[in-house]
């Protein structure tokens, strides 16, 4: 049997015009100011009059203008910032809801993952525990980034960066590499340490955690970062295998450095790129807020849960470790930033 609405509306006119409304509306199962509608608008010879019409209000005094819209392409094409933040940091006149539409309308949403509802606990859990308690290392393989690997290929930029990220304030200190080595893993390690230890923190209260990776491993021939974190007072632990959420802070940071800074820049030189990406990690700690961590940047909770600590402790310039034999240690007792090899 046929449903559709239009062939519906024909068969009601023509039966109310043999049989009258009321007969109509009884046959019909309507009312019979619906079978007088139609009546009202059938236009003998146009059975396109009988079709439905559009109930969207013709006018809405409160819809986003073209300019203001325009405005939010531009800034979503430009830093991939989400919906929230957009309005957070550019403090535009909408709400994030209507941001978000806008971006869908243009296509310019990015799949993601589901969080699930434990990761989301866990962010209470986390804001409870100890500043500089614990940090996060992982290496992000920058050569999986479309937009970055033909600069990277064709100019001899970095292939990795190395991350360490401190899991309460949010604050990330990096280094940049062309190659996967242990030994660059253990030269940040040690700078790393060298610089808490000047700032106030207390090593041995700090825990390294890292991946099971080939760069973070022990060998006979050479130490790795775990004995060279215990040896600077701190302690070490690997995560369980298959148990890549553990490191969900640090591989976040791998996300959001991918989204808002290697899909963005252009590089003219290693110079240049270095610039650039300690000018990103400056923002970053100093000024950026973080939606997890009730919109605040790693700068104003270490402000707010230890002021001795905040300051230069999270001014930090990402290391070229691929010059770390060269420029950081131009003698055995040098290890480069003017620190002693321990803190």
């Amino acid at each position: 049997m046929r449903t559709d609405r239009h062939w519906l509306h024909q068969k009601v006119v023509t039966h109310a015009r043999a049989h009258g409304i009321k007969a109509t509306a009884r046959e019909f199962g309507c009312s019979r100011n619906t079978v007088r509608k139609w009546l009202r608008r059938a236009v003998p010879g146009q059975p396109s009059s009988l079709a439905e019409k559009s109930r969207a209000p013709r006018h809405c005094p409160h819809k986003t203008s073209a300019g203001l819209e325009g405005q939010i392409v531009k800034l979503r094409k430009r830093t991939g910032f989400g919906a929230e933040r957009l309005v957070h940091e550019f403090d535009l006149k909408v709400s994030h809801n209507a941001v978000a539409r806008i971006i869908r309308q243009h296509g310019l949403t990015r799949p993601r993952k589901k969080k699930p509802a434990v990761k989301k606990q866990l962010r209470t859990v986390k804001r409870a525990w100890k500043l500089f308690g614990q940090l996060s290392a992982d290496t992000k393989f920058l050569q999986d980034i479309p937009c970055y690997w033909i600069q990277m290929v064709r100019l001899g930029w970095p292939r990795f960066q190395y991350t360490a990220r401190e899991i309460v304030s949010g604050a990330c200190f990096t280094g940049y590499a062309d190659e996967l080595s242990k030994s660059y893993a253990v030269f940040l390690a040690e700078q790393l340490s060298a610089h808490l230890a000047l700032h106030g923190v207390d090593l041995t209260q700090l825990v390294w955690q890292t991946d099971n990776g080939c760069e973070f491993q022990e060998s006979k021939e050479a130490r790795g970062l775990p004995s060279t974190v215990r040896a600077l007072g701190s302690d070490h632990r690997f995560i369980p295998p298959k148990r890549h959420t553990w490191q969900s802070d640090v591989e976040t940071v791998h996300r959001l450095v991918e989204d808002e800074f290697f899909d963005r820049e252009q590089f003219r030189s290693r110079a240049d790129f270095f610039a650039k990406v300690a000018t990103y990690w400056s923002y970053f700690n100093l000024i950026r807020p973080n939606r997890a961590k009730e919109w605040k940047s790693p700068l104003q909770l270490l402000r707010a849960k230890a002021p001795a600590l905040a300051g230069a402790l999270i001014q930090w310039k990402p290391f070229n470790l691929s010059l770390r034999h060269h420029a950081y240690l131009p003698n055995p007792y040098h290890r480069g930033h003017d620190l002693p090899r321990y803190p």
